[in-house]
């Protein structure tokens, strides 16, 4: 049987950005735990194309709010977006520590403009940001001692307790195995479910695992009818669909179809530059009109 400790002080199940983080900014003392189903670097996280932070001396978090909200269509949690705009620079600031990079204009951190933002605000590092995030907070994860990683890990199920219905740990399935592992907190940071649909740009570990834990051991599923869609991927026979990044928009691409025409000014007045909604359902509404087989 593969060795894999029976307890500790947390579990993290995910390794993408958001696991890899919140295992890094737990104290040392702490013995964690970290759980992935496939290998680390595996995830979404690694095609992100962006980060928007208002850093810049111009800008404001509550500017960076008010875009948000009004790219939400009235659908947003305002307090939830103001603690994600107010936080933001704080972030990039504490990535920049742990040795995150991105690109730059002599000293000054360089920021693009993309759809739905009324200022240039999210930076990059190239076309690759993603990937070197998570380089980077992997390397730093490998670092440190109090953190595990155990790879083709699948977690089966949250440990409930049977008297007081908290969460205790979990039941993991690994190497044909199953392990049932203690801890004082369990972390899920398992992504989305974008595999759900013949037609995406996830990876195909994007299958929700971590919503079916929670919904199993009877937490409250909120809202899993919000999916965001990208809106350009490039189509070529034989291989997965390729994601052609935003940025590639905000500065000066143009959306047209097989007659040369600019259509996306027709479903809104921003054009190739409203928020990602708006520009993915101009594309499937335009195809449908067009064309009788657009897939």
């Amino acid at each position: 049987m593969p060795s894999i400790p029976s307890k500790f002080d947390v579990l993290i199940i995910g390794s993408g950005a958001a696991g890899l983080y919140a295992a890094l900014c737990l104290p040392n003392h702490l013995q964690v735990g970290l759980i992935t189903k496939d290998t680390l670097k595996t995830g979404a996280s690694s095609w992100a194309r962006g980060i928007a932070a208002a850093i810049d001396p111009a800008d404001t978090p509550l500017s960076h709010w008010e875009d948000t909200l009004k790219a939400g269509a009235g659908l947003c949690e305002p307090e939830a977006v103001k603690l994600l705009t107010d936080n933001a620079p704080t972030a990039i600031e504490s990535l920049l520590e742990i040795g995150v990079t991105f690109d730059r204009h002599g000293e000054k951190l360089a920021q693009e403009l993309e759809a739905a933002h009324s200022r240039p605000r999210v930076l990059h590092y190239g076309e690759t940001t993603g990937k070197v995030l998570i380089d980077t907070l992997t390397a730093q994860v490998w670092e440190r001692e109090n953190i595990q990683v155990f790879s083709q890990a699948f977690a089966l199920s949250l440990w409930l307790n049977e008297v007081t219905g908290n969460c205790q740990g979990v039941s993991v399935l690994n190497q044909g195995y199953i392990h049932w592992i203690r801890s004082a907190a369990v972390v899920l940071a398992t992504g989305g479910c974008g595999q759900v649909f013949s037609h995406t740009t996830n990876p195909t570990v994007s299958t929700g695992d971590g919503i079916a834990l929670a919904w199993r051991a009877g937490a409250l599923i909120r809202d899993p009818e919000f999916f965001q869609f990208h809106p350009t991927a490039l189509t070529v026979g034989g291989i997965p669909r390729f994601l052609v990044t935003e940025v590639v928009r905000g500065e000066g691409a143009h959306l047209i179809d097989s007659q040369g025409q600019r259509f996306a000014f027709d479903y809104h007045p921003s054009g190739e530059l409203a928020p990602r909604d708006v520009v993915s359902r101009a594309i499937f509404s335009h195809l449908q009109k067009t064309k009788p087989d657009p897939y």
